[in-house]
């Protein structure tokens, strides 16, 4: 089968148009009916019902698209094995990174690695921890760096880096963030800017609490939001107190806009993971950049 004809049934499949997989394929629609009609004629079965402007996959359709995805996963395979004998790494590399990796920690791993591997192309995708986690399970990413290892038994986990997390709030709640016996009950009274559930901070958190014998639902949340950089703006404008990487943190707190809240009860650190499909195949460079993050 010519893998051109292939390529063109998968996009209408995926599509469910002759003329958007034209679009996206930069070809004529007609030429991306022959094409279909050709291994229609291949195959002598009818691969699509064309009912108006609807078209719906046949059995025989949902058959071959099956195979289509194995038969280009292996032409990509070829291609980087390939390479790689000539000493080349190339080819697509997708990264995800929950909020802080993403800011502060794949920025330098990718500067260092593309220096060595200029062919590679590298797409970087942020989400919370969770939501990378769950698109390498699903394939939409290679490999993840996160806040929190991965709990499926498909995926791999492996500590790369140790971060701090540090209570912090603007100047004036500096007094009520004082070590002693009463900070649990201090912490409840003050006004708690949050991370969404499914942080990786939100997550080392609920942790630490626990350990002090304390619950997140003890905490009083005046705003929830959806990034450390989103948490300081807050935390600076004065709307309440939370919790941050230290390394996140750094200019805030060198400007002194704001404070760090010491609290002796509760230690907050945790550890960042580099996650990826244990089970799926690994282009070299994607091998290659585990390795650089195992040098961080």
């Amino acid at each position: 089968m010519d893998v051109h004809r292939l390529q063109a049934f998968a996009k209408v499949y995926e599509l469910r148009s002759f003329s958007k997989a034209g679009e996206e394929m930069m070809l004529s629609q007609p030429t991306i009916s022959a094409h279909v009609m050709a291994l229609e004629e291949e195959l002598d079965t009818q691969l699509f019902d064309r009912l108006g402007r609807t078209v719906l996959p046949t059995q025989a359709g949902n058959v071959l698209y099956r195979y289509c995805n194995t038969i280009f996963s292996q032409l990509d395979n070829a291609k980087a094995d390939i390479l790689a004998l000539s000493k080349r790494v190339a080819g697509d590399l997708l990264i995800g990174g929950s909020t802080i990796p993403a800011q502060y920690i794949i920025p330098r791993l990718v500067a260092g690695f593309l220096d060595k591997y200029p062919e590679v192309r590298i797409e970087l995708l942020g989400g919370d921890t969770t939501e990378i986690i769950n698109q390498v399970l699903e394939g939409g990413i290679h490999v993840g760096i996160v806040g929190a290892p991965a709990l499926q038994n498909e995926l791999v986990s492996r500590s790369i880096l140790e971060d701090e997390l540090l209570l912090i709030g603007a100047p004036r709640f500096a007094a009520s963030g004082d070590a002693g016996r009463d900070w649990q009950a201090r912490l409840t009274a003050l006004p708690w800017v949050m991370r969404e559930t499914g942080s990786g901070t939100r997550l080392a958190l609920e942790q630490a609490l626990v350990r002090a014998g304390m619950d997140i639902r003890d905490l009083r949340p005046v705003l929830q939001v959806h990034s450390s950089v989103a948490v300081l703006q807050c935390v600076e404008a004065g709307l309440g107190v939370s919790v941050v990487s230290r390394m996140a943190a750094a200019s805030y707190l060198e400007r002194g806009t704001v404070v760090v809240l010491p609290v002796d009860g509760l230690v907050m650190r945790r550890e960042f993971y580099v996650v990826y499909h244990g089970r799926r195949y690994m282009f070299p460079a994607h091998r290659l950049f585990l390795a650089a993050c195992g040098e961080l």
